[in-house]
């Protein structure tokens, strides 16, 4: 069940994706600080393995909203590929719109990989509603982005 997920997570992001690849990214809508000008926004991949060499700094990533907590908009999942991370929001200081799904978007935060409790990752289901794709069960290990800033591209 967990592959045949990833697989349909996969194929949806990598269709979306494909369909924006030419496409340069223009903001809509911004939520949070600011996202600095300078330094060039990476995916979720290059930061994941950035990650892996031991660099912890705040980075610009880009890359595909699929999921967003629909109680209030508190957490959001950026999608490259069959790679995901969960989105939330520094000092739940600022939330997205719960219709965020499907939209492009550059995330200036911090990365880091935990494990989400049985408890955390059932929370987190039940917050996705009906849309989730992703079926988290028990122990769930999976990688985190604390935002302090987030574009949105309109879905125009």
């Amino acid at each position: 069940m967990k592959k045949l997920t990833a697989l349909l997570l996969s194929v949806t992001a990598g269709f979306v994706l494909s369909v924006n690849a030419d496409n340069p990214f223009s903001v809509d809508q911004t939520f949070g600080g600011e996202v600095p000008a300078e330094g060039k926004a990476v995916t979720l991949k290059q930061a994941i393995a950035n990650l892996e060499e031991g660099s912890e700094a705040f980075v610009k990533i880009e890359g595909q909203i699929t999921e967003v907590c629909q109680a209030k908009g508190c957490w959001m999942i950026l999608v490259e590929g069959d790679t995901y991370a969960r989105v939330t929001f520094e000092d739940y200081g600022f939330f997205v719109p719960i219709e965020t799904s499907m939209q492009r978007s550059v995330i200036y935060g911090q990365l880091t990989e935990h494990v989400l409790s049985g408890e955390q990752a059932e929370h987190f289901a039940q917050d996705a509603g009906a849309q989730s794709t992703l079926k988290l069960e028990g122990e769930v290990r999976e990688y985190s982005i604390l935002a302090r800033a987030v574009q949105l591209e309109n879905r125009s």
